[in-house]
């Protein structure tokens, strides 16, 4: 038989383990009292956005006045800007804000195009502008989308041939290294370029520049041919970045922010091809 004291010692153990239990159940157990099916939704943060200002000049001529991306904006914990990033914010005519991630340390400068509606982000250092992130969002007419892709996505490759009658304007280094990403979705498509530093590719701004690598992110749609449509065309996006091994988080980060919320091949996957490719992203770049 158990003394007082030994009862009361049991009896603290009890009660403890069945405390333990209790808070586990409300953790399985959602608000109301019923069992929660489905996953928690990643956290949304508010993001501090900085001036990525289109210069006057551009504005020449056209009846449209310089306007500004917010000053923050939300997004989730996963595409928040690292230590040492930053985003930057451009408001092109007729579109919706734009934004480019970057390192604190950049200035960055918004560039349209009013006579093809080109539409490009450039963030550089201070200091030493063969570093730096450059977005192109459009790329300006049929001509130059198609053309944007087409050294590093063979199905715009493809297209452009046939759009160009040669490949001229489609040339890369054999130095650089290319990988294709799956989409999951047909006419979609996207890949990852690895440029070391001691390789210039006349595509990739700040390439062959330095000592340091470049990465490069190209998304494209192929538009087949169909009716009023007589060659396929496509509709290319990219962005690149080139920075010290050091801040190659940075980097990594700014191509997986663009996929995820920049570029219109990630708006028109499906979640999960998009999971996938983020993956993708991130082992190739690892790797690398």
């Amino acid at each position: 038989m158990r003394t007082p004291a030994e009862s009361k010692r049991a009896g603290t153990r009890i009660g403890a383990g069945l405390s333990a239990l209790g808070l586990l159940v409300l953790a399985l157990i959602g608000y109301g009292g019923t069992p929660t099916a489905t996953a928690k939704q990643p956290t949304k943060l508010q993001v501090s956005v900085f001036p990525c200002p289109i210069p006057p000049s551009d504005y020449f001529g056209t009846p449209a006045t310089p306007q500004h991306a917010p000053l923050t904006l939300s997004v989730a914990a996963a595409l928040a800007p690292p230590k040492g990033g930053q985003l930057y914010g451009a408001k092109f005519p007729d579109s919706t804000p734009s934004y480019l991630l970057g390192t604190t340390s950049m200035t960055c400068t918004g560039r349209w195009g009013s006579a093809d509606g080109a539409q490009i982000m450039i963030a550089t250092p201070t200091a030493g502008h063969a570093r730096g992130v450059t977005m192109w969002i459009h790329a300006g007419g049929v001509g130059p989308s198609t053309d944007l892709a087409c050294p590093y996505i063979p199905a715009v490759l493809s297209a452009d041939r046939a759009f160009r009658g040669n490949a001229s304007l489609c040339g890369r280094p054999s130095g650089d290294v290319v990988h294709q990403i799956p989409t999951g979705t047909p006419a979609l498509f996207a890949a990852v370029v690895w440029v070391p530093s001691e390789v210039k590719d006349p595509n990739l701004t700040g390439s062959g520049d330095g000592t340091d690598p470049t990465v490069a992110l190209y998304t494209a749609r192929v538009i087949p041919v169909v009716a009023g449509n007589t060659t396929p065309s496509a509709e290319g996006q990219m962005i690149s970045c080139t920075l010290p091994v050091a801040e190659a988080q940075i980097c990594g980060a700014s191509l997986e922010f663009f996929l995820a919320k920049e570029s219109e091949v990630g708006a028109h996957v499906r979640a999960a091809d998009l999971t996938n490719m983020k993956g993708a992203l991130s082992a190739f770049l690892v790797e690398h």
